[in-house]
């Protein structure tokens, strides 16, 4: 009989030391969580959108996005599935609209783009209205835009594919830099200038 309460006791001590070592590992577990890792963003957010301004409280750019991630140690936030609407600084106008599937914004406020982008004018007078390509920097303090990428751009009167792209949005040019082929819409072209020598008048 004692060597069954025995058996009995030992079986209810190995029980209870289980149960007890499980509770720590996930107790450790919990806290693992916690601790952030070297190389992890300092906060992570799903369907967030967020608008940044100059000294001047005037808007530079709008973003929203599926997924940010911010990297407080090199001032680095990525995007997934950005939509960013960029804005005129003198007249604080959104004029322009972009679409990737990822972005990063660095600490020198170059934004760098990455898969299916799509740059749209948002002012119906822009003579660049639409650029597509695979990769693209744009400089968010002067909008000079560079790419090695094939693009696809079009305007008022033309369209353009090449490889390679430089050009600035505020002044809305874009040099491609070979391979070029453009098609011209001479109708288009006289009528934007006749509209412009009678804005001149």
């Amino acid at each position: 009989m004692n060597i069954r309460l025995n058996l009995l006791l030992l079986l209810i001590v190995a029980i209870l030391g289980g149960w007890y070592f499980s509770q720590q590992e996930s107790n450790n577990a919990d806290l693992a969580q916690l601790v952030k890792r070297e190389g992890a963003p300092e906060y992570v957010g799903n369907k967030m959108e967020t608008t940044v301004y100059d000294l001047n409280g005037k808007p530079q750019y709008f973003a929203e996005a599926e997924e940010i991630k911010r990297y407080e140690s090199t001032e680095r936030t990525e995007f997934f599935k950005p939509l960013l609407d960029l804005f005129d600084v003198e007249t604080a106008l959104k004029q322009w609209k972009v679409t990737a599937d990822h972005a990063e914004i660095t600490k020198e406020r170059i934004l760098n783009l990455k898969g299916n982008i799509k740059i749209e004018s948002l002012d119906a007078t822009s003579r660049l209205t639409y650029i597509e390509t695979d990769t693209l920097s744009v400089n968010l303090s002067t909008y000079d835009i560079s790419t090695e990428s094939v693009v696809k751009s079009k305007g008022m009167g033309f369209i353009t594919t090449g490889t390679g792209l430089v050009g600035n949005l505020k002044k809305q040019v874009a040099t491609l830099k070979k391979d070029v082929k453009t098609y011209i819409e001479p109708t288009v072209i006289k009528n934007s200038e006749a509209i412009d020598a009678s804005k001149n008048q």
